[in-house]
């Protein structure tokens, strides 16, 4: 929990690269810090959006920050996640040399081309993913495709209904198949060789996807069911009385 930001004056809000005081709120057992213990810490990564001057916006999914010492060095020796390089500009370079990985664009991104044919981009596309997502959502009506890289940025998508199929046909096994074929085909040519699969959904299409998938020559890390499952969620509908 965030005490006040060092140098900021009557700042609310901590920004990246901000240097605050914190109390550890919750400790694993048989570490070098403990609950209720007050520490400095660095920010690295915020929910709220950072926008650089080139105009690109930098949002994370968590806030993370670093402990570090009194002349400003990690007391860690691991980093987990990626950060931005503003820590770099700001002289934390122990910091990101622990990290895995560091966002550095001086450039904005340019925009992918069209979704045309079931696809995003173009062919001449040069950039090469050796590692990738691949998901599956198979639903009784229809089977979607996506393949993504690690960062979660879409690189190729397709479906039944953009395979060919229409009405009852799409949601059947051999649609989901020419699907996963669909998608797959522009990655492989990209240089992916492993993949990992995330299949959601009931539909009749989840396993001969996942065989067109295994068929195709990457080899999957691991295949895991992300279906959602209730947990005393929402209330049944009443019994039908007959």
């Amino acid at each position: 929990m965030c005490i006040r930001i060092i140098g900021a004056g009557n700042h609310r809000y901590a920004h990246i690269g901000d240097v605050i005081v914190a109390v550890i709120k919750e400790a694993v057992p048989n570490m070098p810090l403990e609950r209720s213990e007050i520490i400095r810490a660095v920010i690295v990564r915020t929910c709220k959006e950072l926008k650089r001057d080139n105009g690109m916006i930098i949002r994370y999914d968590d806030n993370a920050a670093v402990v570090i010492d009194q002349e400003g060095n990690p007391k860690g020796t691991r980093v987990f996640g990626a950060i931005a390089r503003e820590l770099r500009q700001l002289n934390f370079t122990k910091i990101v040399s622990l990290a895995p990985e560091m966002i550095k664009y001086d450039k904005a991104i340019p925009r992918i081309g069209s979704r045309r044919n079931g696809r995003i981009g173009s062919r001449k596309n040069g950039r090469r993913i050796p590692k990738g997502i691949i998901h599956v959502q198979a639903s009784f009506n229809n089977t979607i495709v996506t393949v993504t890289d690690v960062r979660g940025r879409v690189v190729s998508w397709a479906s039944a209904g953009t395979s060919g199929f229409k009405g009852t046909r799409r949601g059947t096994p051999y649609a989901a198949q020419a699907a996963a074929l669909n998608a797959i085909r522009t990655v492989v040519n990209q240089g992916m060789q492993r993949a990992e699969v995330m299949i959601k959904g009931p539909g009749l299409g989840r396993d001969a996807a996942l065989r067109a998938i295994r068929r195709s020559g990457i080899l999957l890390s691991f295949v895991r069911d992300v279906t959602p499952m209730p947990h005393n969620g929402c209330r049944p509908p009443k019994k039908r009385r007959v």
